[in-house]
């Protein structure tokens, strides 16, 4: 059974669905319970016991996000006790839980929030860069295409973490835990086609971890 934590505000975005039905895809006998990130904390985790858990993409800028409702989950993302895989917001909640900073990719505009600013979008090149961070790329080719849809980044790597994909809009595309089981994307692998694979494949390889 897998864990699938809803990191929107109010159902607002599409992440968690897509997720789901593409875990659906790949194992259709997998038993998924979303719960929103609101609800997370370690006894939850540990009562409910999932084999792994994904952490779902973000709706609203982080600053939307409260302290208070994101204690829970920072502490089980700082413990792992399960194999974690954060998806795009996932990936720079992961980043936020361990001090590092997240911020917009560029403003272009004036705005507020998302309005105005640089969204890499669509389906785009990421290169896989350290040997040690094989654990969700191991056997995949140096170069992947994978579905991109994000307007912030994680701007610096967390301590004890090494960078395991890179872009030239995104210099941490990829990270890995240097000792838990702790992994983080910042493109969408549950959005994958016949003729870009790659996604699904990186999915694969994290429910045999």
């Amino acid at each position: 059974m897998l864990l699938l934590v809803d990191n929107t505000i109010e159902g607002v975005g599409s992440s968690p669905r897509e997720i789901r039905a593409a875990l659906q895809r790949i194992e259709p006998d997998l038993r998924v319970v979303t719960e929103p990130y609101t609800n997370i904390t370690p006894e939850f985790v540990k009562v409910l016991s999932p084999s792994h858990i994904i952490l779902s993409g973000q709706s609203h800028p982080w600053d939307k996000y409260s302290a208070e409702e994101l204690a829970g989950i920072f502490y089980v993302i700082r413990s792992a006790p399960k194999p974690i895989l954060g998806v795009c917001g996932g990936q720079q909640q992961i980043a936020l839980a361990f001090g590092a900073r997240v911020d917009l990719i560029e403003r272009i505009t004036p705005g507020e929030g998302y309005d105005g600013t640089f969204r890499e979008r669509g389906f785009c090149s990421v290169e896989l860069e350290s040997p040690e961070g094989n654990g969700i790329f191991s056997g995949l080719p140096e170069q992947l295409t994978v579905w991109e849809s994000h307007c912030d980044e994680v701007k610096e790597l967390p301590a004890d973490f090494i960078r395991t994909a890179r872009n030239d809009v995104s210099e941490i595309q990829a990270i890995q835990h240097a000792s838990l089981p702790l992994f983080g994307v910042q493109f969408h692998p549950e959005l994958f086609d016949e003729d870009h694979p790659h996604g699904r494949q990186i999915l694969e390889k994290f429910l045999k971890l």
